[in-house]
C-alpha cells in the first residue's frame, strides 16, 4: 500500500470529531447492538438508550442501517428548538416506502407505488395519529430519535412516551430508539410507569479497556502497520474510555509513523500524538483546563493536584483529598500540608477555577469528582506530556 493510500485511509478510519457510520470501522458495543436486536425482534417493545457525553450512543445508531438492511429506518437529531410535532415533522418525512397496486384485468401486472407520509393537517396531533400514519406501512420500522436530552418541554416528553404506549399496543412493527445523555431514563422521557413494560433500557457505558485496544489494534492492520504493547496500553489507558481519544491519539500516531515510512507505532509517534491531541481537543476542556492551572504565582500547585487527583481516581470515580495527598507527595516528591491541598481541591470547584471538580458527599466524608468525564482524558494527556518535558 502507498504512502498516499496510507493517508487517505487514516482520514477514513479515525473519526474524532464526528460519530462512526461504516460497519467495517466500528469495533465493541456488542452486548448494546444485541440488545437493540433483541427489541426490534420483540413485538411492541420500544428502547431508550442513554449514558455519558462522548461513549459512542450516536455511532451505535449510525451502524444500524448495515445490520438491518431489510428494516425501514428513520433516524433524526433534535435540537432544543423542537417540539413534539417538528420532531415527528422529521421522523415521518425521511420514511419512504413502497406499496403495490393490482391494475385491472386477468394479465395486469402490479404496480409498484412510492410513497411518503406526512403529518395531518390540524393544530395539535398525538399519539393516535402518529398510530394512524405509522399503520399504513407494512414493513418493520425503526424511528432513531437522537439528542433527545435537548428536550426540556415535560409537555414534549409526556407526549413522547404517550405515544410509545400507543404504538406499543397498536402498532407492533414499529420501533421507537430513543438516544440521549443521561444517567437514567427518567431523565429523558420524565416519569411514566405505565411505559416499563414496553421499554428495554440500554445503558452505553464508557469503552472497555480491551474494546479500545481492539479498535487501535485492528484500525493500525488496517493501515499495514503494527503497535509495541506498552504504547497500546498507554493509547488504551490514556482514552480514558471515550472513543474520540482513542481516534485522536491513533490518528496522529498512525500519521506520524507512515510520514515517516516506519510500519510500528512506538513510544515517538505516540509522543506526537499526545501532543497533536492536546492542541485538537474540545476548545471548552482546554479553556477549563487553562483557568484551572494559570496563576501568576511559581508556587502554584493546581496543576500537580489535578494531576494526584487523576491518579488517585477509584473505580467509582470519585477520590478522597487523603488518597490525592497520597499521590501529590509520590508525583512532585514534596511534602505539603493538609490545608493547603483542601484549598487547591475547593478552588478547583469554582467557576474562577474552571468548575473542574465536583464535591460528592458529606463535609465528614468528603470526595470529589472531576465534573466533566472528557476532562480525564485530557490530564492524563498533559501528564504525560509533562513527565516527557522532564
Amino acid at each position: 500500500m502507498t504512502k498516499e493510500k496510507k493517508i487517505d485511509l487514516i482520514y477514513n478510519i479515525f473519526s474524532p470529531a464526528a460519530p462512526i457510520e461504516n460497519l467495517d470501522l466500528f469495533i465493541g458495543r456488542v452486548e448494546q447492538i444485541q440488545k437493540v436486536k433483541d427489541a426490534i425482534e420483540e413485538r411492541g417493545q420500544h428502547i431508550v438508550m442513554f449514558g455519558g457525553r462522548g461513549v459512542g450512543k450516536t455511532s451505535v445508531a449510525n451502524i444500524l442501517d448495515d445490520i438491518f438492511p431489510s428494516i425501514l429506518i428513520s433516524k433524526i437529531t433534535c435540537n432544543r428548538n423542537d417540539n413534539y410535532r417538528s420532531i415527528w415533522e422529521k421522523a415521518v418525512k425521511k420514511i419512504k416506502f413502497t406499496s403495490t397496486n393490482k391494475k385491472i384485468g386477468f394479465n395486469s401486472n402490479e404496480e409498484k407505488i412510492f410513497s411518503e407520509l406526512e403529518l395531518p393537517n390540524k393544530e395539535h396531533i398525538d399519539g393516535n395519529d402518529i398510530q394512524d400514519i405509522l399503520s399504513e406501512i407494512q414493513n418493520y420500522v425503526l424511528i432513531i430519535i437522537d439528542e433527545f436530552d435537548s428536550i426540556t418541554s415535560e409537555d414534549t416528553k409526556t407526549r413522547m412516551a404517550d405515544t410509545i404506549k400507543v404504538l406499543s399496543d397498536n402498532c407492533t412493527n414499529v420501533t421507537i430508539l430513543i438516544i440521549g445523555i443521561s444517567d437514567d431514563v427518567s431523565n429523558l422521557l420524565g416519569e411514566h410507569p405505565s411505559l416499563e413494560r414496553c421499554i428495554k433500557q440500554i445503558y452505553v457505558p464508557l469503552m472497555s479497556e480491551q474494546e479500545i485496544k481492539d479498535l487501535a489494534s485492528n484500525s493500525f492492520g488496517i493501515l499495514e502497520l503494527k503497535v509495541e504493547e506498552n504504547v497500546l496500553q498507554k493509547l488504551a489507558d490514556y482514552s480514558s474510555g471515550f472513543p474520540h481519544y482513542a481516534h485522536l491519539l491513533c490518528k496522529y500516531a498512525s500519521k506520524e509513523a507512515v510520514e515517516n515510512d516506519e510500519v510500528i507505532i512506538t513510544s515517538e509517534h505516540l509522543d506526537f500524538a499526545v501532543n497533536e491531541s492536546i492542541k485538537n481537543s474540545d476548545h471548552s476542556i482546554k479553556e477549563a483546563y487553562k483557568m484551572a492551572v494559570s496563576s501568576y504565582s511559581d508556587r502554584n500547585q493546581f496543576e500537580d493536584v489535578i494531576f494526584a487527583s487523576i491518579l488517585a481516581e477509584r473505580e467509582d470515580r470519585s477520590f478522597s483529598p487523603d488518597d490525592v495527598l497520597e499521590k501529590f507527595v509520590q508525583l512532585t516528591k514534596k511534602e505539603t500540608k493538609k490545608e493547603s491541598l483542601y484549598y487547591n481541591l475547593g478552588m478547583l470547584c469554582k467557576p474562577e477555577r474552571g468548575i473542574i471538580l465536583q464535591k460528592i458527599g458529606t463535609s465528614k466524608n468528603r470526595k470529589y469528582k472531576f465534573t466533566n468525564p472528557l476532562m480525564k482524558a485530557y490530564v492524563k494527556l498533559q501528564l504525560h506530556k509533562k513527565e516527557e518535558e522532564n
